[in-house]
């Protein structure tokens, strides 16, 4: 019982040390903090210029150290535009009370729509050198991608259910919908990250034996074709986000 424990924990904490906290803290969690706590009475607006000059720079630096675009602070950006030009528009016509939960519906589709890619839209989010490393191992199995289409379904899913809820929460009640939208923001996100990095490491161990075969195969294949292979795979091991 206490292995399992300690097990079980151990699991936690390398889930956690393998989420994309930079970009996470950076591009959603410290915008959305000065957005709430910033703003005075005599400045409303504080927050949210304070919000776009952090964000700004982020995505400035990203580019010029790094060479990346920041997924996350450009989601924040437009979403945090769009919700405060549709809070000033309200008095001109109610439906603008609505715009958050039409960007958590585009967002939505933005994931399904992914699904047509050989690549989901979640491999951006949760870190290059995550994807890297687990498609040097995993690559050539078809499990590989697998999990990755189930992780960018849950987050669809997700968002467009979100968007149906905020919807109607709006048109009962506009403070309300206001609570549940900041619930629906960083704070899912995080636990949302969190699966993405858990259930890959989940799933392939379950699959690991008919993946094992497929990378085999597959490299018997490169093999007798003369194929160099971009990336190594070593298919004795189990898989391993490490």
């Amino acid at each position: 019982m206490v292995e399992n424990h300690k097990t079980t924990w151990s699991t936690i904490k390398l889930n956690l040390s393998r989420m994309p906290w930079r970009d996470f803290i950076t591009g959603m969690l410290v915008p959305l903090l000065l957005l709430q706590f910033v703003s005075t009475p005599s400045i409303p607006l504080l927050g949210v210029y304070c919000l776009l000059a952090w964000l700004v720079i982020v995505i400035l630096a990203n580019r010029i150290l790094t060479r990346t675009t920041s997924l996350f602070s450009i989601i924040t950006l437009i979403v945090t535009v769009t919700t405060v030009v549709g809070r000033y528009l309200t008095p001109v016509s109610p439906a603008f009370t609505l715009i958050p939960s039409l960007n958590a519906m585009v967002i939505g589709l933005i994931f399904v729509g992914s699904m047509l890619r050989p690549r989901p839209f979640v491999m951006s989010l949760v870190g290059k050198e995550t994807i890297d490393r687990t498609e040097r191992k995993f690559g050539k199995s078809k499990f590989f991608y697998k999990a990755w289409f189930d992780i960018n379904i849950i987050w669809g899913m997700f968002y467009m259910i979100q968007g149906v809820i905020i919807s109607y929460l709006m048109i009962l009640n506009l403070r309300i919908g206001d609570i549940i939208n900041l619930l629906f923001s960083w704070p899912s996100v995080l636990a949302l990250l969190y699966i993405s990095v858990d259930y890959p490491q989940r799933y392939w161990s379950k699959n690991w034996e008919k993946m094992k075969k497929e990378i085999e195969a597959a490299e018997l294949y490169e093999k007798e074709h003369q194929i160099s292979p971009a990336v190594s795979h070593d298919p004795q091991r189990s898989p391993s986000l490490v």
